[in-house]
């Protein structure tokens, strides 16, 4: 390949589609943005590398992606071209060097590579190549991840909600809390049969996906350099463009509001730019994880009082009448509060062995008419909301009738309860952080992240009816109060509010 005295430009992440309601890309009508792109590196005579993630087949069906953007792949190969698959488009990776693929773009594809510039030696990869939860060829937790979430693209017609946030962020909000549920069930399983080995929660998702994982991500890139085989990384993969030091290079993604890229010169001097409205303009390089540096003044301390004033005033806002889905989610709570009451006072009573059984077919029913309140909640709902509330209804009332056919057995009864108590909890949280543009609630948030804790301390106790009917009671108290001041304290946002998630 002829690289000599040529300026190289770089990007990744562009997770392409097939222009349906699950793409991203098309979504963004990125696609007029991106083909000027390209006149525009070969109008510079530049080569260009695509380092991963260039198509979305997590969400879509290869062929049908391929025949749709084949004008795009024609444009393509008219350039001087590199193409790297990532974890998304992985599916390409096994395709390099053989003659299954015909079209000339594909004759493009490489493996991560290493070139000398400027007497430096820059490897090329995506970045998840040193990601032991998104290395592998077979799909992960994080592709099924994207797969839900492209069913909930499907029933709201589009990648974007109302407010704006893309709908996988509804799931990647607590998609790692869904694989530690996961873990958490696995382990009880494996006690309840006397295994010994101990079941770690980890995570499969992307630091895309996860930005927690970001500092996980570049102790891996480091790890790898620090072999000695190259001097600087260029890669993708977190949609975080920037640098570290001179040794890291991300060129970010095209899937947000910029369309960021890498220019690097015959002699290894690498520069950030963006391109808009047709045109590249370079920007100073982002710093993708800066190090505390010395005189660096402390943020301001917060007054403690007025913080305290300003969640009270958030927490309880004046009451207004309410609407349906508030009146579901009050009787939900006023339910929730009333079995759990009730099977506390029984179990104090009248002894655990009562109390147990009390627990278990008060509880079936409850599921079974919570489950029914979810689904008539979501007749007037919004898009997404709606299809959230059947999620629940439907899970609830699967409940109901799993536990009073096999509930009486405590260890099928932890794990049933701690993964309805999980997804339930989930769910809330999504409605009420992602979805603030149309049920504003912290109480919402509240309830559903103390139900998702609720879950794993559920899942983590041993198998004893003594002790799990005072448990579970205690969470469907806590659970339905929290449903009940959401009801009362939870207020439409107005159709002009902007999307701010909660703290």
């Amino acid at each position: 390949m002829d690289g000599a005295a040529r300026d190289i430009f770089v990007i990744s992440d562009l997770h392409i589609g097939d222009g349906g309601a699950r793409d991203n890309f098309d979504a963004g009508k990125k696609t007029p943005q991106l083909r000027a792109f390209l006149d525009h590196v070969g109008g510079e005579g530049g080569e260009l590398f695509v380092l991963g993630d260039f198509f979305e087949l997590w969400q879509m069906n290869l062929s049908l992606l391929l025949v749709k953007r084949r004008a795009l792949l024609d444009q393509l190969a008219t350039l001087r071209l590199v193409y790297v698959p990532g974890n998304h488009d992985i599916d390409l990776a096994h395709f390099i060097d053989t003659d299954f693929l015909h079209h000339p773009f594909f004759a493009c594809m490489r493996a991560p590579f290493v070139r000398e510039l400027g007497g430096r030696r820059f490897r090329f990869c995506h970045g998840h190549e040193t990601d032991p939860f998104n290395a592998g060829d077979d799909p992960g937790f994080g592709r099924m991840l994207s797969i839900f979430a492209g069913v909930f693209e499907d029933q709201n017609g589009s990648p974007l909600l109302t407010s704006g946030e893309s709908v996988e962020d509804v799931l990647e909000q607590f998609g790692d809390s869904m694989l530690t549920i996961w873990k958490r069930s696995l382990a009880t399983v494996h006690r309840s049969q006397g295994a010994t080995k101990e079941v770690r929660p980890t995570s499969e998702l992307t630091p895309a996906q996860n930005p927690d994982r970001l500092g996980e991500h570049v102790v891996g890139v480091r790890a790898e350099l620090d072999k000695g085989e190259y001097d600087v990384t260029v890669l993708g993969h977190t949609h975080k463009p920037g640098r570290i030091g001179d040794w890291y290079f991300n060129s970010g993604s095209w899937t947000g509001p910029r369309n960021s890229f890498l220019r690097i010169s015959p002699d290894g001097h690498v520069r950030y730019l963006e391109w808009k409205d047709g045109h590249a303009i370079e920007r100073e390089m982002p710093v993708v994880l800066p190090e505390a540096g010395p005189g660096r003044a402390p943020a301001a301390p917060k007054n403690p009082v007025t913080a305290a004033m300003s969640a009270a005033r958030t927490l309880f806002p004046k009451p207004t009448r309410p609407e349906r889905s508030r009146w579901v989610l009050i009787a939900q709570g006023v339910l929730a509060i009333s079995v759990g009451a009730g099977v506390l006072t029984i179990s104090v009573g009248q002894g655990s062995s009562a109390g147990w059984r009390v627990l278990v077919s008060a509880f079936a029913v409850y599921a079974l008419v919570d489950g029914a309140l979810s689904l008539f909640g979501a007749s007037r709902e919004p898009t997404v909301r709606r299809l959230l509330s059947l999620v629940r209804g439907v899970a609830s009332l699967l409940l109901g009738l799993v536990v009073l056919r096999r509930g009486y057995m405590v260890e099928v009864f932890v794990i049933l309860v701690g993964i309805w108590a999980f997804i339930s909890g989930a769910l809330r949280v999504a409605a009420s952080v992602v979805l603030k543009g149309m049920v504003e609630s912290r109480w919402l948030f509240a309830v559903g992240a103390g139900s998702m804790l609720a879950s794993l301390v559920l899942l983590s106790l041993p198998a004893s009816a003594v002790l799990l009917k005072f448990a579970l009671a205690g969470y469907l108290c806590y659970y339905g109060g929290g449903e009940f001041l959401a009801g009362i304290f939870g207020q439409r946002a107005s159709r002009t509010a902007s999307f701010r998630p909660a703290a």
